[in-house]
């Protein structure tokens, strides 16, 4: 009885050439699903924001905290602990997977703040141990008074609630945007408290942001400047002029500079 033929090598070499040409097909596909599936899992958490936000601003009075460096509790980690908790993942977005407890020298568009104590550095009275996120705070939110452009209450917003951020995908916990802050000279930006913490290349030319009537949606990186970040954005915005879009920017969409009428500012 004659032994069954086995595979030649040239057919083997065939084989193992159809399934390369394959896999060199499918990878892009399958990277563009698993880079979907990040970022509507990154909206999901900041949904999730959103709603720890409205409890929050729902239990007192529409007021949205204080935050100043004038204590422990003025910051957004600490004083809406309460409502997310249980859940402190929702502070980050899929992609993040390095934290820094510090602003000096590090950024890049995968990078999130995170306290963990073993790094050098130490707690700050508003964050705890082990403490994490890639998500950061509109600062011009805040119960404050400095310069009257802060928001404030919730409830006394006036205008499309939809154009004013909460939560956007970031490099620090808080920032103070203005209208005059250049984009990063490169892909992403040290990591600051201005609109270069904001302006980072997370997902694939956007980032992703929840804003005050709760939506989330993706912003693109020259949107950033549109938006109305505080009140009286729109006159600043339009004094300062078109900022000079960068080598790496320049090929992302264009976005109408805003015009709003004085209720809307």
């Amino acid at each position: 009885m004659r032994a069954p033929k086995g595979f030649t090598l040239i057919e083997l070499l065939v084989v193992i050439a159809i399934i390369a040409l394959l896999m060199a097909i499918l990878m892009p596909a399958l990277q563009r699903v698993k880079r979907q599936a990040e970022k509507t899992a990154c909206q999901s958490n900041l949904k999730q924001m959103g709603l720890v936000v409205s409890l929050y601003t729902g239990d007192f009075d529409g007021k949205f905290h204080e935050e100043s460096p004038a204590g422990p509790r003025y910051s957004w980690v600490f004083a809406m602990r309460p409502y997310y908790s249980h859940e402190p993942e929702i502070r980050n977005c899929p992609v993040v997977h390095h934290f820094y407890s510090d602003t000096g020298g590090r950024g890049g568009p995968f990078v999130g703040w995170g306290v963990y104590g073993e790094d050098g550095y130490s707690t700050p009275g508003w964050a705890m141990k082990g403490d994490y996120g890639s998500y950061g705070w509109n600062w011009w939110l805040c119960d404050e008074t400095r310069e009257n452009k802060h928001w404030r209450n919730i409830n006394t917003i006036p205008g499309n609630r939809n154009e004013i951020p909460v939560f956007v995908d970031a490099l620090w916990v808080d920032a103070l945007p203005r209208p005059t802050d250049p984009p990063p000279s490169g892909y992403y930006t040290f990591i600051d408290r201005s609109m270069g913490s904001f302006c980072i290349d997370r997902h694939n030319g956007t980032v992703n942001g929840v804003f005050v009537d709760f939506s989330v949606r993706s912003i693109g990186l020259k949107e950033l400047w549109e938006l109305r970040w505080y009140r009286g954005w729109p006159d600043d915005r339009r004094a300062a002029g078109t900022p000079t879009w960068p080598e790496w920017m320049k090929n992302f969409k264009d976005y109408a500079p805003v015009f709003r009428s004085p209720l809307g500012n």
